[in-house]
């Protein structure tokens, strides 16, 4: 009787381990990017650190675009370490906390540790403004501006301004980018300390120039209310005024660098609290009462629009983020709090039902300054090729 031989069992351990590296290093680019480009923040910081190919994936421009097209609006805070010592040098522990805004709200939270120099560290540093993810802080005891990259802990030291904290006092400071020359501009709005009645703007164009400009401004209005300069349609935007009756939005071009202006219904009251974008709508918060008027077709002086009045609002000031799907309003509260610092409270608004809700407490600033972006892998500064 023959005797039938039995084959040797494969090592499907080894074949097993062969099928699953080939499997994970054959994975085409572009899958990968998929992928990796509808993740979190946090995990993506991790998958940057699983290999260099990866790590380079992450920094590519096309893996940008996708996570661009994905990526929810976020909040940016800067959190001074030790907010009291001028000199610290433990500049690590300074840092961007970052809350993403998913629709429906659900926040993700990631932390960014930035270093800075030892020399332009200072007290006083606070968020002033961001574009296409870069951030713009400005350091209040000398006036020194810088644009920083929070992911990649990149930041650029613009030049400092002509012009000394002890000459003017600054009324707001902008930042924006023109796509017609891929151009990012930085513009500072002051008046004159000892004649407060001449007001001066000074220019700087990242990669471009090596200074400050200063820029001729036409004189009318003769008035601007202290704020933010805010960036929308290319050009930056701020009130001013001549009296109660005469109210207008300035804006500067900042392709044809040329200023102009509209002017402001009557019946909406000076007493604003905030001008701000909102879903590209500019929009006027006033104080006080919470209302929200917002301009629904840009430039037309007819088209505003008391889009919102939130009643019972003991969360703050008031500041809309974005609108949700489902017509919810997504803000943020800046409410005084102990020690001059400001609590800051993220809640929705349902304008059909009129409830106003709690989402989270987001912490205490002491500047309470923040900014709404969208987070950027990819830095323009490394296009500029700018030392960082």
């Amino acid at each position: 009787m023959r005797r039938l031989k039995r084959k040797a069992a494969p090592n499907t351990t080894a074949s097993n381990a062969a099928v699953s590296a080939a499997t994970i290093s054959d994975v085409p680019n572009p899958i990968v990017c998929d992928i990796l480009s509808r993740l979190p923040l946090n995990s993506i910081f991790t998958c940057k650190r699983v290999s260099k190919a990866w790590r380079d994936l992450i920094l590519d421009p096309h893996f940008e675009r996708l996570h661009l097209s994905r990526s929810p609006l976020s909040l940016f805070f800067f959190r001074n370490g030790d907010i009291y010592n001028i000199y610290n040098s433990n500049s690590a522990s300074s840092h961007f906390e970052i809350f993403q805004l998913h629709d429906p709200p659900v926040l993700e939270h990631y932390n960014a540790s930035l270093k800075f120099k030892t020399e332009v560290y200072f007290s006083g540093m606070h968020i002033e403004a961001s574009c296409n993810g870069l951030i713009l802080l400005s350091n209040w005891s000398d006036g020194r501006v810088i644009v920083c990259n929070p992911l990649r802990a990149h930041h650029f030291i613009l030049p400092k301004p002509p012009k000394t904290v002890k000459d003017i006092r600054t009324l707001g400071i902008g930042f924006g980018h023109s796509p017609a020359t891929d151009q990012y501009k930085v513009l500072r709005c002051y008046y004159l300390r000892h004649n407060p009645s001449i007001l001066g703007f000074d220019i700087y164009t990242i990669g471009i120039d090596d200074k400050w400009r200063s820029i001729g401004y036409p004189g009318q209005p003769r008035v601007v209310l202290k704020s933010q300069l805010v960036f929308l349609n290319g050009a930056f935007h701020w009130i001013g005024f001549e009296n109660q009756n005469s109210q207008f939005i300035c804006y500067f071009d900042i392709e044809k660098e040329r200023f102009g202006s509209f002017p402001l219904p009557s019946h909406i009251e000076i007493t604003f609290q905030y001008l701000g974008v909102v879903d590209n709508w500019l929009y006027i918060c006033l104080l006080d009462v919470q209302k929200v008027w917002v301009m629904k077709d840009y430039g037309d002086f007819s088209s505003w629009t008391l889009e919102w009045v939130i009643e019972g609002a003991r969360l703050g000031s008031a500041r809309p983020l974005k609108m949700l799907k489902d017509g919810t309003l997504l803000m943020m509260f800046n409410k005084s709090s102990e020690k001059d610092s400001i609590k800051i409270t993220l809640a929705s608004y349902n304008p059909q039902t009129r409830v106003l809700k709690k989402i989270k407490h987001c912490g205490n600033s002491l500047w309470g300054a923040s900014v709404a972006d969208v987070p950027r892998f990819f830095s323009p500064m490394d296009a500029l090729k700018l030392q960082c």
